[in-house]
């Protein structure tokens, strides 16, 4: 990977609660049934640092159809020096592509 790995320092604690909108890059595993579980992605800040987060723990998934097209947001969770921070992903199924919306 390109870049220094972070997961989400404390820096990034400014972007609580905006709407980030960042296309991210994903590595994520599914089930047999087609389920999908995100496990990593990485981002470019404002700064231009490539970003990457590992992910936790998965709190909830639902379905949403914006515009002509469904997505899948994930509430997800990630411990950065014994602290918990959620924050949301979105997966658009008809583009494939993945979106780190916002800190929550």
């Amino acid at each position: 990977m390109e870049g220094r790995t972070y997961i989400l320092k404390e820096r990034d604690e400014r972007i609580r609660g905006q709407n980030l909108n960042y296309p991210i890059q994903m590595v994520c595993a599914f089930s047999t049934q087609g389920e999908i579980k995100p496990l990593r992605f990485r981002y470019e800040d404002s700064d231009h640092q490539i970003i990457t987060v590992d992910i936790d723990n998965i709190i909830a998934q639902k379905e949403m159809t914006i515009g002509k097209g469904g997505s899948l947001i994930f509430t997800c969770e990630s411990g950065i020096e014994d602290i918990k921070r959620m924050y949301e992903l979105r997966y658009e199924i008809g583009t494939h592509k993945w979106i780190f919306c916002r800190m929550l």
